[in-house]
């Protein structure tokens, strides 16, 4: 079993905070999409035993593609790949883009699942962000998909944000609360290096909210959503029916296989990325050349480092029973001082056979992964 993620890095505007690979020459869009397919072409022998559990269509904006160049990619993907009797299939959607697509076609050729870049249900910080869709877009993007019989609709928001408070947070709830969502990412806004707000951020030009106030937010949301019924289970995801299985992939440390533009892969004991640059990509596969640019090979040390790291991340914690089993390790002995340091930080407690963050954990998470780290 293995995880397929594809890469789509088109976009009516690039947002100031992203990073991501992506880019808004949408007249490139034919040529990826052939180059796309002569990738899939030189993977498909090397799964042709292995069945795909879960795809992710990310980017990017899949949607902006359109219903013209989405279907044949579904149907290039379906008769290419050993598919799932219980696939999960994932695709982004942007609400002024996804709008216009026929979502019914899409979960015929197997779609079950779309996740909205919603981000605020307030203009001015969806100004702030440069995003270009407007509430009225959001709820045309779900009567379309109301239309269909996809039941899983992710939406992906934003706090933490600068100038933003707790008030903000809680318009913010009031407005999730008004929508037909079963899934929701709520990340807490990071400035990146080489963005237009990252770097306004990182100037000092403008404020994020003070530590504290990051802190009462991140709590409000964590409650009000339980309130309105969505079950907590990582650091940034709550679900009513279930969670994301291609997200839990990766923090289990499963198998996945990346294509496109800029995407990584892991496999056993090794991990490669393609790379970030779309002409080269595009050249590299006009001569039936796998496009990666960097490749590791990772001892059982690396992987069971990432498996501690990525679990910390779940509200299950780690599975202290099967790292023993995997790797033959006394895992309380060889973890002692990381376990005896966070417990009696209150930051870490066993449940059942799992050691997991408190939820003064969750908020020194990053320290509580180096001491895991230092230890081993």
């Amino acid at each position: 079993m293995i995880s397929l993620y594809i890469h789509l890095p088109f976009c009516r505007k690039k947002c100031v905070y992203c990073d991501f690979a992506s880019t808004s020459k949408t007249e490139d869009m034919d040529d990826y999409l052939r180059a796309l397919g002569q990738e899939i072409d030189l993977y498909k022998e090397d799964l042709r035993d292995q069945e795909i559990q879960t795809i992710y269509l990310g980017g990017g904006t899949p949607s902006v593609l359109g219903q013209e160049r989405l279907v044949p990619l579904f149907e290039k993907i379906q008769e290419s790949f050993k598919l799932s009797k219980d696939l999960e299939w994932t695709m982004e959607a942007n609400p002024e883009s996804g709008k216009n697509l026929d979502f019914q076609t899409l979960n015929q050729l197997g779609l079950n699942r779309v996740s909205m870049g919603i981000q605020s249900g307030q203009k001015n910080f969806l100004d702030l962000m440069g995003r270009i869709h407007s509430l009225e877009d959001v709820d045309a993007c779900l009567e379309q998909l109301a239309k269909s019989s996809i039941e899983e609709i992710n939406g992906d928001f934003i706090f933490g944000l600068p100038g933003q408070d707790l008030n903000h947070v809680k318009k913010d709830l009031d407005y999730i609360q008004s929508l037909a969502l079963t899934h929701l990412s709520y990340y807490s806004f990071i400035p990146e290096e080489g963005t237009p707000l990252g770097e306004e951020v990182l100037s000092g030009l403008k404020k994020l909210p003070k530590d504290q106030e990051d802190r009462f937010m991140d709590h409000y949301i964590e409650d009000r959503l339980a309130e309105l019924g969505y079950r907590q289970y990582e650091l940034s995801n709550f679900t009513k029916k279930n969670p994301c299985r291609h997200n839990l992939a990766y923090w289990q440390v499963q198998d996945y296989l990346g294509l496109g533009l800029s995407a990584h892969s892991s496999y056993q004991s090794q991990r490669w990325a393609n790379t970030t640059c779309l002409s080269s990509y595009m050249e590299d596969l006009a001569l039936d050349k796998k496009p990666i640019s960097q490749r590791e090979k990772l001892s059982d040390r690396d992987r069971l480092m990432e498996k501690i790291i990525l679990s910390l991340r779940l509200n299950r914690g780690i599975p202290v029973k099967d790292l023993e089993e995997g790797y033959g390790i006394d895992f309380k002995k060889v973890f002692s001082k990381a376990i005896e340091k966070n417990i009696q930080a209150q930051s870490l407690e066993e449940v059942d056979g799992f050691y997991r963050l408190t939820r003064y954990g969750r908020d020194v998470a990053n320290q509580v992964e180096l001491d895991f780290y230092r230890t081993f």
